[in-house]
């Protein structure tokens, strides 16, 4: 059981865990020398399916960039022009068919941008794509809720062992991951 339990939250506990993307503490962030933000998109910038921003995204997208935060779009999402299209309007970089948690967007990003992986930070909405990803990838993990409860299929089928896995670490009192989703 010590076994399983290392390596679970080795593999998936968050670092920071915030109920909205908004509450993200961009100014700790920096002061930690964190240069680049990869945020997933769907349900975590927007509602899955919708090509609109959740509510204060604008701003707080805005305020990153303004503090010299590279944003980068990470999309599992398969169509690289919805990705595109939204990642242009919003001024940032974006990447779909990702296939998070594999690490070589991530990799490839950094090695070209010459930043180290300790300098970065994943925002998204689930453990086994984007924390896992970004655990795999020595990239700081931040957990946020997800906008909507609507997803696709795979999002629909690891929904629950992800709430399984939150569950257990909540249960071995993990600071982090309290219930009052407070980052630390």
């Amino acid at each position: 059981m010590r076994v399983l339990r290392r390596w679970l939250l080795r593999w998936f506990y968050p670092d920071m865990q915030v109920s909205h993307i908004c509450q993200v503490p961009l100014e700790k962030l920096k002061a930690q020398g964190v240069r680049v933000l990869f945020v997933d998109l769907d349900n975590t910038l927007i509602e899955w399916g919708s090509g609109r921003l959740g509510n204060g995204v604008a701003d707080w997208l805005a305020q990153a960039k303004q503090m010299g935060f590279q944003v980068v779009i990470v999309s599992n999402a398969g169509r690289r022009e919805r990705v595109a299209r939204i990642a242009d309007q919003l001024g940032v970089v974006g990447f779909a068919g990702a296939w998070k948690p594999r690490r070589f967007v991530f990799r490839r990003y950094l090695a070209i941008m010459g930043i180290d992986p300790s300098r970065a930070a994943m925002v998204g909405d689930q453990l086994l794509t984007d924390i896992w990803g970004a655990k795999r990838s020595g990239i700081l993990a931040i957990l946020v809720e997800p906008l909507t409860a609507r997803r696709f299929i795979t999002g629909r089928l690891q929904r629950p062992l992800e709430r399984l896995l939150l569950s257990l670490m909540r249960r071995w009192q993990c600071p982090d991951i309290a219930d009052d989703r407070s980052p630390r």
